[in-house]
């Protein structure tokens, strides 16, 4: 009987172990894509802004905002 309760306790502990270190996975993962969403919602903010100000080249706006060409002819057709 204690031997099947300590089996149990090291279960019980290790299925917590299992559980938070999952949680911590996703919370790696969730920062990851959100810094790389992030980055690609900037890159978008400052090819938008340069193609507003009429005043710089296809090819400079893929230099400056990292984006390539064709993502910035896309937004210049939307535009």
């Amino acid at each position: 009987r204690r031997e099947f309760m300590l089996m149990e306790a090291r279960l019980l502990d290790e299925r917590r172990e299992g559980i938070a270190e999952g949680k911590e996975i996703g919370l790696a993962e969730g920062e990851a894509i959100g810094l790389v969403k992030g980055e690609a919602e900037h890159k978008l903010k400052v090819a938008k802004l340069m193609l507003a100000k009429g005043c710089y080249s296809l090819q400079e706006i893929t230099e400056l905002s990292g984006l390539s060409l064709a993502d910035v002819e896309k937004l210049k057709e939307e535009a």
